[in-house]
């Protein structure tokens, strides 16, 4: 069986935030400052959600440490790395991917500053194990956070922050592997986005990934491999913007969302029926989107970027699903700069939203 998704019924009914209106949720003693710590400080990049417990999230604050919610997001304490190598989880920049399990989550974090590397807990965010990267695989230190595959959480893809390569591991991030890109995919200077496409099958799931650039106008574009990385398909010329992107895939019917700059079907959401191999365009094409995601009857994308609070429109825009319909850009309020990552919980009631904005914070939505 695959590993739990993005959401997760529960008969307890989570305190809310008003229906229907994004509201900030940032802790009052998490510096939003871009000065703050001994780097840059881009706030809040990553949020992650428990979906074995519901109501539990976790996010990671730049130069700040782990912070831990288990009200749905309406409030959050921290930091909870407070054990082995806290002071390197609290003083770096970067973010987690957060992994359920029937005890305390497995958390994993990567560094692009301060405490290189990828570091990992095994009791919910509270001590970390680090693991090096060993050249020539990874020149240097800092990696932008793994992905898991949905059926065997010991099985990581990993990508080099602002360096060409791809990194496999198959024991929990303990030992890694190269694996070779094509040279179409070679962008200097750039940070690529791996994802995990899920078949259905716990094999071919295994072998099958979507590798998207970052934005150089549409020159190295979105590639797919489907057995694990021998061979790559330049499939779109779609590329994320600077720092974020995440899809959506819904199920294991073929359907994947996708989103980002220079596509020649458009800028804004792509959507695949055939597991990435082809796309459509849907949705606007107003400007790039960073982020996509959905409850179970809508889905949503926005715009997000690390710098610029107050200058960053959002760009938020929702459809019903399959998406293939009319899409609107709602306001989103008083948000002022748009997410990196957005996670997605089910209260018994509604559908919550908690999204990571850089400098803007931790922002709620109950769909209504």
């Amino acid at each position: 069986m695959p590993l739990a998704r993005s959401f997760v019924a529960n008969v307890l009914t989570a305190p809310s935030t008003p229906l229907g209106v994004w509201t900030n949720v940032t802790p009052s003693s998490v510096s939003l400052d871009p000065n703050y710590g001994s780097g840059s400080n881009f706030g809040i990049e990553t949020v992650g959600a428990d979906t074995t417990h519901p109501g539990t999230l976790f996010f990671h604050a730049h130069n700040q440490g782990i912070w831990k919610s288990t009200d749905y997001g309406v409030t959050w304490n921290g930091p909870v790395s407070t054990g082995t190598n806290a002071s390197s989880i609290n003083t770096s920049a970067g973010g987690i991917t957060v992994v359920p399990t029937a005890g305390a989550p497995t958390i994993y974090a990567a560094f692009i500053r301060g405490s290189l590397g990828l570091w990992k807990s095994t009791d919910g965010g509270i001590n970390f194990t680090n693991y090096s990267l060993i050249p020539p695989m990874a020149t240097t230190q800092d990696v932008y956070r793994p992905k898991v595959d949905p059926y065997d959480s010991s099985h990581l893809l990993m990508t080099g922050h602002e360096q060409n390569y791809v990194l496999e591991s198959t024991d929990g991030g303990q030992t890694w592997s190269s694996i070779t890109m094509n040279s179409g995919m070679l962008e200097p200077g750039g940070t690529a986005f791996l994802f995990f496409i899920d078949t259905g099958n716990s094999t071919t799931t295994r072998q099958t990934w979507l590798w998207i650039a970052q934005e150089t106008g549409g020159t190295y574009g979105t590639w797919r491999t489907s057995n694990g990385g021998s061979t790559w398909t330049k499939v779109d010329n779609l590329e994320h913007p600077h720092g974020a992107s995440q899809i959506y895939q819904p199920d294991t019917s073929g359907v994947v969302f996708i989103t980002g700059s220079y596509s020649a079907l458009g800028n804004g959401v792509l959507r695949s029926t055939d597991y990435g191999q082809t796309w459509a365009h849907v949705g606007l094409s107003d400007s790039s989107r960073t982020v996509v995601w959905a409850s179970a009857t809508k889905i949503y994308a926005a715009y997000g970027w690390p710098i610029g609070v107050g200058t960053v429109n959002p760009a938020l825009e929702t459809a019903a699903l399959p998406g293939t319909g009319t899409w609107t850009e709602p306001t989103p309020g008083a948000m002022t700069q748009g997410p990196n990552e957005v996670a997605v919980v089910f209260d018994g009631t509604h559908y919550v939203f908690l999204s990571a904005n850089f400098n803007a914070g931790i922002w709620r939505y109950v769909e209504p």
